[in-house]
């Protein structure tokens, strides 16, 4: 048996160190024998830098109540013995949701709201601006709480069709694939546009993020996924349902939003 991707991970986390490590000894022989400039000089430190604090990202990619969440409870979150990422019937992750880790920041669950998807700025705008976002600190040695707080990501509201059609997740020309409207002519849409767990695990520390995207109007909905996010992950993990097989909105997943990622590596 080969070692376990915890141990390959780890092998490669003590490679990068090392390479990083080579990277500041020639920097420093280049300098002691004046083979040194400036503009080598910022280009190596560059080198160095990206090298120790590059992340590997992994995306999860799959249709609502496919055993995403459970997969992700049962390799980062197995020692806290109860699930921690909302798994069960009815309660699952209804927004883009990082897990990684900054040692730079307090342990944290970090939300954008919903609403700024009215507004022109991407997501990489929104991540240089904290204020906006709503942070709730992570206990990591009380799982109870841990579990509460993620719960957030879960958390979905009732908005009119208008609303739902500016916010991205109703669209006339696709009429099988919009919310079912409730009673009153309102649809259920995510409470959060992206959300970003800080935790201190072994393989996020060692520069391990994972992207956890819920659903095939989730993923419609947020550009930035399909041009940026999913299309530059090193990896992705398609997740498929052995109760249900492939569904419509599997295929319809894969064919728009991974089949050309795919090609494209």
């Amino acid at each position: 048996m080969g070692p376990s991707f915890n141990e390959q991970f780890d092998q490669h986390g003590v490679w990068r160190r090392e390479f990083a490590h080579q990277i500041h000894r020639l920097s420093e022989w280049m300098s002691d024998h004046e083979l040194m400039d400036a503009a080598v000089q910022e280009r190596l430190n560059r080198l160095e830098a990206q090298v120790r604090s590059d992340k590997v990202m992994v995306a999860f990619v799959a249709e609502f109540s496919r055993g995403k969440s459970e997969l992700i409870n049962a390799i980062f979150f197995a020692d806290y013995g109860r699930r921690i990422m909302p798994a069960s019937a009815g309660r699952t992750t209804m927004c883009p949701t990082e897990l990684g880790y900054d040692a730079s920041l307090a342990p944290s669950l970090r939300l954008l709201p919903i609403e700024t998807r009215l507004q022109l700025q991407g997501l990489a705008e929104w991540r240089v601006k904290p204020e906006r976002w709503i942070e709730i600190p992570l206990d990591v040695n009380n799982a109870d709480q841990i579990a509460k707080a993620l719960e957030k990501v879960a958390e979905v509201r009732k908005v009119t069709l208008d609303n739902a059609r500016a916010l991205g997740f109703w669209h006339d020309e696709l009429a099988d694939e919009n919310p079912v409207p409730d009673s009153e002519g309102l649809v259920e849409v995510p409470m959060w546009r992206h959300a970003i767990i800080n935790i201190p695990h072994p393989l996020l520390k060692q520069g391990l993020v994972i992207l956890d995207t819920p659903g095939l109007n989730a993923v419609g909905a947020e550009p930035e996924l399909t041009v940026n996010l999913i299309p530059q992950a090193h990896a992705v993990v398609f997740i498929l349902s052995a109760d249900t097989g492939v569904t419509r909105s599997d295929l319809s997943i894969w064919r728009e939003h991974l089949a050309t990622s795919v090609d494209s590596l």
